[in-house]
């Protein structure tokens, strides 16, 4: 069953399939995920180290190495085209243009002997046809727009001259140039103190309402997640496990590990109590469990969870993938969702 944010998304991603040859096996990096994004909306990807996520969006845009790499299925169409029929030379044309990137580590993703307004000026002269002129006048209207003083000084100057929250405000002034239709932030916040994280967070949202661009971002920070996104895609194993409004993720969870991440949570209202972790470890992808990828950490565990389990459908687009709630393989709803754990948005965010 496919997830959907709207009857006419700007990114659909269905059915999408990332597999890496290694000396020890096939991992499944990426299996079978299906998702959408409308314009002007930031669907929010989230599950623990080694779930998928980065992966999702080297494939969205077609950044996978291969060898090892290779993308087995699926389709990902922006605007109705998919970008895993374009040839290469189609997609240098279409990356940075049509769906930019935001990596989480600006500084391995800066060239550390061009100065920065040179690596934002190349975007708009490829793209654009800019004259050299023109695409620095346009690097400089950038680094105003993402608020670094003195931009006709500043373009002149090394990454190595910026600091780390500077890095990732260059890092989004290079993939906004073109004013692109998508914007793939892979954990934009990482390493990076909580009011940076918080300006850095207000900027793409301004950005957003700017350029009306469609938001794709990948975080382990729910509470990043809780403030800015419409909606959540949790992932685990590869998997899709849960997808919803971030209402329904965060006041209706239906899949246990959705809950476990938010046990895990800090909480406003919280009254000491310590926080309760998901036991066991993520997912060996050589070597997955035979239905359910989380069900070795489940508390819920039957024994039909090691059978495939489909995801089920709770209206209003929120799909969770669990046999607790299949009456005809469980015998009841096993899962009183009314007394389940939960996280508000207000507690989080």
């Amino acid at each position: 069953m496919e997830a959907q944010a709207g009857p006419e998304p700007l990114l659909n991603v269905r059915d999408l399939a990332t597999t890496f040859k290694t000396e020890d096996g096939l991992v499944r990096a990426v299996n079978g995920l299906s998702f959408s994004v409308e314009a002007g909306t930031t669907l929010g990807i989230v599950g623990e180290s080694g779930s998928g996520k980065s992966v999702t969006s080297l494939s969205i845009m077609r950044l996978i190495p291969q060898p090892p790499g290779k993308i087995e299925r699926g389709q990902v169409l922006l605007r109705g085209e998919d970008l895993l029929k374009k040839s290469e030379a189609e997609m240098r044309k279409i990356r940075g243009r049509d769906i930019a990137m935001i990596f989480q580590d600006p500084m391995t993703s800066l060239n550390p002997v061009l100065t920065v307004g040179e690596q934002i000026a190349e975007a708009t002269r490829l793209h654009l046809g800019y004259s050299k002129k023109d695409a620095f006048d346009k690097a400089v209207e950038m680094l105003k727009l993402v608020r670094i003083p003195a931009p006709e000084k500043r373009i002149k100057e090394y990454p190595h001259q910026f600091s780390g929250g500077m890095r990732q405000r260059v890092m989004i002034a290079m993939a906004l140039s073109c004013d692109p239709a998508v914007l793939i932030a892979d954990e934009p916040t990482t390493a990076l103190d909580v009011t940076i994280q918080a300006q850095i967070i207000e900027l793409m949202n301004e950005m957003q309402q700017r350029l009306g661009s469609a938001i794709v971002l990948i975080t382990h920070d729910l509470g990043v997640v809780a403030e800015t996104c419409k909606n959540v895609l949790v992932m685990y194993g590869g998997n899709m496990v849960e997808y919803g409004s971030a209402d329904d993720i965060f006041n209706r969870p239906k899949m246990p590990y959705t809950m476990g991440l938010l046990e895990s949570l800090p909480r406003l209202d919280s009254t000491g109590d310590r926080l309760i972790p998901i036991d066991g470890q993520p997912p060996n992808l050589l070597r997955m469990p035979p239905g359910c990828a989380f069900a070795p950490r489940c508390r819920y565990k039957m024994p039909v969870c090691d059978e495939p389990v489909p995801l089920y459908d709770f209206g209003g687009g929120h799909v969770a993938r669990c046999v607790l709630y299949d009456e005809a393989s469980s015998g009841q709803r096993t899962l009183d969702v009314e007394s389940a754990p939960r996280t508000t948005l207000e507690a989080i965010s």
